[in-house]
C-alpha cells in the first residue's frame, strides 16, 4: 500500500509539473504577428473543352515581396468562367472577382465571392453575386463603415442598349445567387475601369479610372450617402463627378493605385499599336497625389515619373499595385498581351528592368494586393 502511494503521489507531481512548465510566463514574448505581402492575380483564360482540366483563374504570389524568389504558392479555380476584376479586402476577409465575359464567347454575368483563410490566404467557400447587369464588370471597390457593408462594380454596360454604370450590391458576403442590385448611377460618356474608395469614412471619396469622352481619374463625391428606390437610376446630369483628373496623350487608362502613405498615384496605360506593330506600355506616377485627388472640377495632370520602355517589358499593362506599407518599396503590374507579372521598384523610372518577374501561359488582367504590417492583422 505505501509503494502505491509513493507511486501516486509521484505521478500527481510529474502531472503538475508539465502542465507548469507549459504555462507561458508572463514576461515570455506573445507570438509575434507577422507581416503580410499576398498579390492576388485575375486571368481571364477560360477552358471551353469540358473534356480537359479547367484552367486556374486566380494565382497568389505569396510573399510578393521576397528577396528571393516570385512564385505563385497557390492556384484555384473561383468557378468563373474566365476571370475579370478581383478585390480582396480584409476588413470583408472576401476576394470577389468578375467573369472576363470576353467576346460574348461565354456568358456569366456573376460575381464570384470567396471566403479567404487568414493564415494562407487560400480561397475558400463560395457565395454567388449574379444579375444580368453584370455583363463587362471592370472595377469593384468594397466599403464598410459603422456596419454598412457596400460592394460597387463598375461595368460597360451595353452599347445603344444600357450606359457605362456602377452597381452597388449591399451586404454582398449574403447571396448564394440571384441579387438585386441596391443602386445604379449611369456614367454617360465615361467608360469606367478599376475603382477605389479613399478611405473608410462614410463620406470617403470614390475614384475611378475612365476612358471614353474624358481619360483619367474621375472623383465622386458622397456616393456613400446617395440614396435612391433600388429599380431607379441616378443619371450622369444626377450626380457627376466632382473633378475627372484628365490624363492626355498617354493612351488607354486602365487599373491605378493610390497610396495614401506614399502620397503617390500609379496609373497603367498603353497606346495600341497598329499594322502589327506591339503596343507600348506604361506606368503613370504621379507623386503629391494627395492633393491631385482632393481638387473639385475637371483639370489635367501630368506624371512625375513614367516607367515606360524595351527593358520593362510593358507592352498592355492592365492593373497596377502599390505596396502601402511603412517602409515598402515595391508595385506590381499585369500586362495582358505579354502575360508577365512584373515588380518593380516604387522608385523607378523611364527604361528599366523589373526587379523580379513572373511569365504566365494564361492571361493576368488584374491584381489585388493584400500587403499589411503586423499592426494591422487581426
Amino acid at each position: 500500500m505505501k509503494s502505491l502511494t509513493t507511486y501516486i503521489t509521484l505521478l500527481l507531481l510529474a502531472i503538475v509539473t508539465c502542465l507548469t512548465s507549459c504555462v507561458r510566463e508572463d514576461d515570455e514574448p506573445a507570438l509575434a504577428r507577422v507581416a503580410i505581402s499576398r498579390l492576388y492575380v485575375s486571368f481571364s483564360d477560360y477552358q471551353l473543352d469540358e473534356g480537359q482540366t479547367p484552367y486556374n483563374n486566380v494565382d497568389i504570389i505569396d510573399p510578393a515581396d521576397s528577396l528571393t524568389h516570385f512564385e505563385p504558392s497557390l492556384s484555384y479555380n473561383s468557378s468563373a468562367k474566365g476571370g475579370g476584376a478581383i478585390l480582396f479586402n480584409p476588413i470583408a476577409k472576401y476576394i470577389f472577382q468578375s467573369s472576363a465575359n470576353a467576346g460574348g464567347i461565354v456568358k456569366d454575368t456573376s460575381i464570384q465571392v470567396m471566403e479567404v483563410n487568414p493564415v494562407t490566404g487560400a480561397p475558400g467557400s463560395n457565395g454567388l453575386i449574379s444579375n444580368g447587369l453584370l455583363t463587362g464588370v471592370k472595377g469593384l471597390a468594397y466599403h464598410y463603415n459603422n456596419g454598412s457593408e457596400n460592394l460597387y462594380v463598375a461595368d460597360l454596360g451595353v452599347k445603344d442598349v444600357r450606359p457605362p454604370s456602377i452597381y452597388l450590391f449591399q451586404r454582398p458576403g449574403s447571396y448564394r445567387g440571384k441579387a438585386k442590385r441596391n443602386q445604379q448611377i449611369s456614367l454617360g460618356k465615361l467608360v469606367p475601369w478599376t475603382m477605389a474608395f479613399k478611405n473608410a469614412e462614410d463620406n470617403s471619396d470614390l475614384y475611378v479610372a475612365v476612358n471614353g469622352e474624358k481619360k483619367g481619374i474621375a472623383i465622386f463625391k458622397d456616393i456613400l450617402r446617395k440614396n435612391q428606390p433600388a429599380d431607379s437610376v441616378l443619371s450622369e446630369t444626377a450626380f457627376p463627378p466632382k473633378a475627372v483628373l484628365t490624363i492626355a496623350d498617354q493612351g488607354e487608362i486602365r487599373g491605378f493605385s493610390y497610396s495614401a502613405r506614399k502620397d503617390l498615384l500609379a496609373v497603367a496605360c498603353y497606346t495600341q499599336g497598329n499594322n502589327g506593330a506591339k503596343s507600348v506600355g506604361r506606368i503613370l506616377l504621379f507623386e503629391g497625389a494627395g492633393a491631385l485627388l482632393a481638387v473639385s472640377g475637371d483639370r489635367a495632370i501630368q506624371p512625375t515619373r513614367i516607367i515606360t520602355g524595351a527593358l520593362t517589358g510593358l507592352e498592355k499593362p492592365l492593373d497596377v499595385a502599390i505596396d502601402n506599407r511603412d517602409g515598402a518599396k515595391y508595385l506590381y503590374v499585369a500586362d495582358g498581351d505579354t502575360k508577365i507579372v512584373s515588380r518593380f521598384l516604387i522608385t523607378d523610372k523611364d527604361n528599366v528592368e523589373p526587379n523580379k518577374k513572373k511569365q504566365y501561359t494564361l492571361t493576368p488582367v488584374a491584381l489585388s494586393l493584400d500587403a499589411r504590417g503586423p499592426s494591422e492583422i487581426d
